[in-house]
C-alpha cells in the first residue's frame, strides 16, 4: 500500500526564532573579534591573557603535568606556603585552556580560538537562561513563553558587563561557572548531572559558590510551580512540602560547597595574603568603623546598577586609586544610589506579599541570586574593588526578570486564560503573534525595545572592540578614572617599547611621573622608571630606580636578574668598574639594610602572635 503522503515539516516561529538568536548571541561578539585579519592570525594579548598566553605558564602551554594544574594557581605558581600568590584556582578553566589549543585547530592563532570559545560559552550561558526563564514561568501560553525566551535571551547575551568575561579570554573562569550553575536549576535533571556541574562550577571559579543560594532557590521555585500546576494549590504548605522533598537535592548541593570552602580552609587558600591587597586596585580593603560600612554600601549599589543596566561611572577595566572617593559621612548625596535600591527592594517585597505566596516567593529567586554580589560587600577579602565581571551571575537573575517584566509589555492580557491558550498548540501561537504585530500600540512597545536592546548592542560592540587592544583600552580606562595609578603605568608600558610603531619614551615618563605623583606607595612604577632610564642612557637614574624596584615585592622576581646581569657588566669594565663597584655597594647596603629590618618585622609579629597564643598581653 502507498504511504499516505504528509505536507513538510513547517518551522514556526517558536523553532526558528531561538535559532535565530543564538547566532545574535555569537554574532554581536564575533564582528568586534573578526574585524580585522590581524585579530584572527595574530592577535596582540590584552592584560592578563598574556599570562595564560605566554609559554612560561606550563600549565597552559601542555608542559606539567595534570597534578601541577591542580596544585598551581590560576597564574601557574604554587597555591600553597606561597605568599605571592592570589589563591586564584581554577583548573578546570586551565584544562580547557590547555586543550583547546588554537594551532590544532585550523592552524589559527591560539589566542583567537580562546577568546572564540567564550564567545560559544557565552552564548550557551545565554540559551539556559532563556530556559530558566520558561521554567519559572511555566504558566504562559505558547505565545508569551516564545517572547519572554527571547527576551530574556537578548538581555542576557547583549549585557554590556558580560564584555569583560566573552572579549578577553583570561576571564573565562566568570562565564563558565554560570553556565554549569546553570545546569543544576532543572529538578528533572539526573542528580549526577547537578553534581558534575557543581564540581565543575567551583573547579573553574572561585564565584561559584556564591551561585548556590540562587540556585537552591531557583530550582526550588521550579520544582513547585511544576508539582502544583494549579495556582490555587500554590500556597505556602505546598511550597514546604516541595522544599521537603527536595532535602537529598539540597543535602548533595551544600556538601559539595563545604566540602570546597573547607578543603580550601585546610589547605590556607581560601583568602588572599594581606600583602597582595594594594590600594591600586583595591583602595577600600584598609577602610573601617563608618567609612568602611558606608563606602561598602556604595560599591554594592555601583554593582547593583551595572546589572540592571545603569553605569554611574563608566566603563574601566579596573576601578583603582582615587577612582572613588570614600563616603565618610552619611550625609555624602552618593549614598541616595543604595537607600534608593533599597526602598526598591523593600516595596516590591511589600507588593510581592500583598499578591500572595507565588509572587513572594518568585521574588525570592531574584534576592537569592543579589547574593552573588557578597564579594565586593566588604565582608571578605578581595583583590579588587569594582569589576564588571562581578555582576555576571547577578545579571542571570536580571534577564530572567527583565524578560518577564517585557513580555508583560508586550501583551496586556494576564495568565488566565493561559491554560486554554496552551491547548490551541503552535497555530495559536502564530497567530496570536500575527494578530499582534498589527496591533499599532504594539508596533510602538516593540519599537521600544527595540532602541533599548540596538543600544545595548551598540555599548557591547564598541566595548568588545576597546578589549581587543591594550592601548584603546586603558584609554578608556582613563577616561572613567583619569587617577588610577595603575592605569597610567599599564599604558606607560605601550609608549615605552611595548609595540614598535607606538613607541614614545617621553609620553611614556609622563604617565610614569603622573602614576608616582597619585600614589606615591606604588612601588611598581619602579621598575617602569629604570627601563625608560636605560634607554635614554641615564645609567645613573636606573641604578637608583632598580634598586627600589628589587625592595617592591611585587617587581623583585623581574628586578633580580636586571640586577645581577647589569653589575656583572659594568664592575667588569676596565675603565669604570671600580667607580661602579662602589656604587653598587652602596646600593647593597640599602638592599641589605631593608632586608634587615623587614625580618625584624616579621620576628616582632611572630612574637605577638605567639604572645596571644599563650594568653598573653598583646602589648
Amino acid at each position: 500500500r502507498r504511504r499516505r503522503w504528509q505536507a513538510p515539516h513547517r518551522f514556526n516561529v517558536s523553532t526558528l526564532l531561538p535559532i535565530f538568536l543564538h547566532l545574535v548571541s555569537v554574532g554581536t561578539y564575533l564582528r568586534p573579534l573578526t574585524s580585522s585579519p590581524t585579530l584572527l592570525t595574530n592577535p596582540s594579548a590584552v592584560l592578563d591573557e598574556a599570562h595564560i598566553e605566554s609559554d612560561n605558564n606550563p600549565d597552559v602551554a601542555g608542559t606539567s603535568t595534570l597534578r601541577d594544574v591542580f596544585v598551581n594557581d590560576y597564574w601557574g605558581r604554587p597555591i600553597t606556603n606561597n605568599p605571592s600568590t592570589h589563591k586564584s584556582w581554577r583548573p578546570l578553566t586551565i584544562l580547557s585552556f590547555r586543550w583547546l589549543d588554537g594551532r590544532r585547530i585550523l592552524g589559527l592563532s591560539p589566542l583567537f580560538v580562546h577568546r572564540i570559545v567564550n564567545v560559544l560559552i557565552h552564548a550557551a550561558a545565554a540559551e539556559t537562561c532563556s530556559i530558566a526563564a520558561t521554567l519559572l514561568f511555566p504558566d504562559l501560553d505558547s505565545t508569551h513563553t516564545t517572547v519572554l525566551r527571547a527576551m530574556t535571551k537578548l538581555l542576557f547575551a547583549l549585557h554590556p558587563a558580560h564584555v569583560e568575561v566573552v572579549a578577553n579570554a583570561a576571564n573565562r573562569p566568570h562565564i563558565l561557572a554560570v553556565l554549569l550553575s546553570s545546569l543544576m536549576l532543572d529538578p528533572a535533571n539526573q542528580l549526577m548531572v547537578v553534581i558534575m556541574a557543581e564540581i565543575g562550577g567551583l573547579l573553574c571559579s572561585e564565584t561559584a559558590i556564591f551561585q548556590l543560594p540562587g540556585v537552591l532557590a531557583t530550582v526550588t521555585v521550579i520544582k513547585w510551580k511544576r508539582d502544583y500546576a494549579s495556582k490555587t494549590k500554590r500556597d505556602w504548605r505546598s511550597f514546604f512540602v516541595t522544599m521537603v522533598g527536595l532535602i537529598p537535592r539540597y543535602f548533595v548541593i551544600i556538601f559539595f560547597g563545604l566540602v570546597y570552602l573547607g578543603g580550601r580552609k585546610y589547605f590556607d587558600t581560601l583568602s588572599i595574603p594581606d600583602g597582595l591587597i594594594r590600594s591600586a586596585e583595591n583602595p577600600f580593603y584598609a577602610l573601617a568603623g563608618k567609612t568602611r560600612v558606608l563606602t561598602y554600601a556604595l560599591l554594592l549599589a555601583i554593582h547593583a546598577g551595572k546589572a540592571v543596566l545603569i553605569d554611574p561611572i563608566g566603563f574601566s577595566h579596573e576601578y583603582g586609586f582615587e577612582c572613588i572617593c570614600n563616603v565618610v559621612d552619611i550625609s555624602d548625596a552618593r549614598l541616595l544610589a543604595p537607600i534608593a535600591i533599597y526602598i526598591a527592594i523593600g516595596l516590591v517585597t511589600l507588593l510581592c506579599i500583598r499578591r500572595g505566596a507565588e509572587a513572594t516567593i518568585t521574588w525570592a529567586v531574584a534576592l537569592a541570586w543579589l547574593l552573588t554580589l557578597f564579594p565586593v560587600s566588604g565582608a571578605i577579602k578581595v583583590g579588587t574593588s569594582i569589576a564588571d565581571r562581578i555582576v555576571v551571575p547577578t545579571t542571570f537573575a536580571f534577564a530572567i526578570f527583565g524578560g518577564r517584566l517585557l513580555t508583560a509589555l508586550f501583551f496586556d492580557t494576564g495568565n488566565g486564560n493561559s491554560d486554554q491558550t496552551k491547548q490551541k498548540g503552535h497555530a495559536s501561537a502564530r497567530s496570536g503573534i500575527t494578530k499582534a504585530v498589527t496591533s499599532p500600540q504594539l508596533v510602538a512597545k516593540v519599537a521600544l525595545v527595540s532602541l533599548l536592546f540596538g543600544s545595548m548592542y551598540k555599548r557591547v560592540h564598541r566595548r568588545s572592540l576597546e578589549w581587543t587592544d591594550s592601548l584603546s583600552l586603558l584609554e578608556s580606562s582613563l577616561k572613567s578614572c583619569p587617577r588610577s595609578a595603575k592605569s597610567n603605568l599599564e599604558i606607560s608600558k605601550i609608549y615605552s617599547g611595548l609595540y614598535k610603531e607606538k613607541f614614545d619614551l617621553k609620553k611614556a615618563i609622563s604617565y610614569l611621573e603622573k602614576a608616582e605623583s597619585i600614589d606615591p606607595n606604588y612601588c611598581d612604577v619602579n621598575y617602569q622608571f629604570a627601563h625608560c632610564h636605560v634607554q635614554q642612557g641615564k645609567y645613573l637614574e636606573f641604578e637608583e630606580r632598580l634598586t627600589n624596584a628589587l625592595l617592591c615585592p611585587f617587581t623583585m622576581g623581574q628586578a633580580i636578574p636586571l640586577w645581577q646581569n647589569y653589575w656583572k657588566q659594568v664592575t667588569s669594565d676596565p675603565r669604570s668598574g671600580a667607580e661602579a663597584k662602589v656604587r653598587m655597594d652602596k646600593y647593597q647596603a640599602i638592599i641589605n639594610e631593608a632586608i634587615e629590618k623587614e625580618q625584624q618585622q616579621e620576628e616582632e609579629q611572630q612574637r605577638r602572635t605567639r604572645r596571644k597564643a599563650n594568653g598573653g598581653d598583646e602589648l
